[in-house]
């Protein structure tokens, strides 16, 4: 899982929970600061693990895994699709959401 700056807790780990294996969670370099509080709350027997790096680290991963999830910019999730069709491995793509949110309240 590569995580995008916005929601790096939630999206990181949205698909890393249900996910039934070992699931390597890297978030954007821009929001290391829950990286350590969270890996003192996961139990060291839960195949979780979460790391720091910029995209060199992103891309380092994606030879070592079985498949990307990766939520971002478009101009990075073109690289992250094209290297994992080199690696040949599934990649699952949230990209570019400039969606807006209309709050209501009355």
């Amino acid at each position: 899982m590569i995580s995008p700056w916005n929601f790096p807790l939630l999206l990181g780990l949205i698909d890393a929970i249900p996910a039934g294996c070992a699931v390597l969670v890297k978030p954007s370099e821009v929001t290391p600061r829950f990286i350590e509080p969270l890996t003192r709350l996961v139990p060291p027997e839960l195949p979780l693990r979460v790391i720091e790096g910029d995209g060199s680290t992103g891309a380092a991963m994606v030879g070592l895994i079985d498949a990307v999830a990766f939520t971002g910019s478009v101009p990075t999730g073109r690289l992250v699709a094209e290297a994992a069709s080199r690696a040949f491995i599934p990649a699952f793509l949230e990209l570019g959401g400039k969606n807006p949110a209309i709050v209501l309240t009355y």
